[in-house]
């Protein structure tokens, strides 16, 4: 594959083999939350459901990142950019709405309309899903059964396809 198929490849292949492989994870997890004996099992699948979703997200938005300002930028700009975009942060609403509006205020009004419609929900399930990730990763109480590690996992990806929808090739 060339340089010019690859930067033509939407979303990044980084982007769609996360995916993928998250999908695999949130169907496991269905899956055995109806015929496993070992709950204690699912419930850690769970967590890892919660970790995955949450990365995915992040990943995501870097890499639409970068893949944006490659497409669209040279030189030093370009070298500039692509090096401050290696820094991610966790993907809290704040963060998410911050990085959009680097790009462009009106992408950061989109976003925060979006975050904030059906009172709050993407907003405050998104701070949950940046929680819990943060606590399961520092061994502490997490409260996640596999309801809400699903329902985490859809949030992720519909704020990831906001991004990849926002940043890709017109």
């Amino acid at each position: 594959m060339s340089r010019r198929e690859r930067a033509e490849t939407w979303p990044p292949t980084e982007t769609r083999i996360i995916l993928d492989r998250l999908s695999e994870l949130a169907a496991l997890v269905q899956d055995q939350a109806r015929v496993a004996d070992n709950q204690e099992v699912v419930s850690w699948l769970a967590r890892l459901l919660v970790i995955r979703s949450c990365g995915y997200l992040e990943q995501t938005v870097a890499g639409t990142f970068r893949a944006y300002t490659s497409r669209l930028s040279y030189g030093h700009v370009r070298n500039f950019s692509l090096g401050w975009l290696e820094r991610t942060q966790n993907p809290t609403p704040a963060a998410l709405e911050t990085l959009a509006g680097r790009f462009d205020q009106g992408l950061r009004q989109e976003l925060s309309a979006l975050l904030d419609a059906d009172d709050g929900r993407l907003r405050r399930e998104l701070a949950t899903l940046v929680d819990r990730r943060n606590r399961i990763a520092h061994g502490l109480n997490e409260s996640v059964g596999v309801r809400k590690a699903l329902e985490l996992h859809r949030v992720a990806c519909e704020a990831a396809d906001w991004f990849i929808l926002r940043f890709g090739p017109s």
